[in-house]
């Protein structure tokens, strides 16, 4: 037999039914919209990031040149506690939306000694102070010579971020851009001191001088400079998340375009991976290179690089 049809109770019953894809619908509708606003009150909120990192230079090379006189020292990283007198390196950041203000500063003091070979100059203004007889004055002489370099460099710029707001948690894939522009800061101030002395080595063209003739010849001579200089400065950080936990960085800047000097350039590169330790720090691993050169014009100058591996740790304040 046919099915019965149904009634107009019955029909009036099923249309008053609810349609479950309407009320999906709608519920993933209002958690967007939830999510949206929350995005949207984390992004007007003010955020602060303070970066403390440590830097060991697997090799340092630096040359000094202070009248005309140019020393170069490679420092090893397993001699550079003993070379460095003092150190303070941090980073801190506020950010406010996408719109944010960055300072760091990086200030180190290192002291070494090394061998010196004079070049055969009879105008040498460091040179002419060790007082040395005329023939000496035209050959080449070997002396220990001690050089000291106090540096300190500030950062600071305007920075504006793209993408997802940097935190130790990132949902996984997701990306944040952060570039900055303003100016860097360099204080620097180099002293050097020569020794001609008999309790020191001392070659002629090569050959050692004697023990009398090196008393008799006993001198020594010392000589600094010392700059500040502005230079503007541009830079990025990108980062891209792994997992909640687990990110990847990459840093870099670049500063002077030779507007202080004849020779004015810096700029660091590094990369690294961060690991998450709660919900408000962050520790990282990179490796990192920083260079620095500069020149003055008048017979003063000095030109630095560094690489090796920086440890960091991350502390967000919201």
């Amino acid at each position: 037999m046919p099915a019965p049809m149904p009634s107009r109770t019955q029909e009036s019953e099923i249309g008053s039914m609810p349609m479950a894809p309407l009320v999906l619908s709608q519920t993933t509708d209002e958690e967007s919209a939830e999510k949206t606003a929350e995005e949207q009150e984390l992004d007007d909120a003010w955020r602060v990031y303070l970066d403390l990192y440590a830097f060991l230079p697997l090799q340092t090379t630096s040359t000094t040149t202070i009248n005309e006189n140019s020393t170069t020292a490679d420092v090893p990283l397993s001699s550079i506690f003993d070379t460095l007198t003092g150190a303070l390196t941090f980073k801190a950041s506020a950010e406010y939306g996408r719109l944010g203000v960055f300072t760091g500063i990086n200030h180190a003091a290192n002291s070494a000694s090394t061998s010196k070979s004079f070049v055969r100059e009879t105008n040498n203004p460091l040179r002419n102070q060790l007082d040395l007889p005329a023939v000496l004055r035209q050959r080449n002489i070997k002396v220990n010579v001690d050089v000291d370099i106090n540096q300190t460099i500030v950062d600071l710029a305007m920075r504006y971020r793209a993408g997802a707001i940097q935190k130790p948690h990132m949902e996984q894939g997701s990306t944040s851009f952060v570039g900055f522009a303003g100016a860097r800061l360099i204080d620097a101030n180099l002293s050097t001191k020569v020794d001609f002395r008999r309790d020191r080595t001392v070659s002629v063209d090569g050959v050692v001088v004697n023990r009398e003739r090196s008393r008799n010849l006993e001198r020594s001579a010392s000589d600094s400079w010392g700059n500040t200089w502005v230079q503007p400065l541009i830079g990025m950080m990108a980062t891209y998340a792994f997992n909640k936990e687990w990110q990847a960085f990459a840093y870099l800047d670049a500063g002077g375009f030779g507007l202080s000097g004849e020779t004015d350039l810096s700029g660091t590169a590094q990369a690294g991976i961060a690991y998450a330790l709660g919900n408000s720090a962050q520790a990282s691993l990179s490796y990192k290179y920083f260079g620095l050169d500069y020149a003055g014009g008048s017979g003063n100058g000095y030109t630095t690089s560094q690489s090796g591996i920086n440890l960091g740790l991350r502390w967000l304040f919201d």
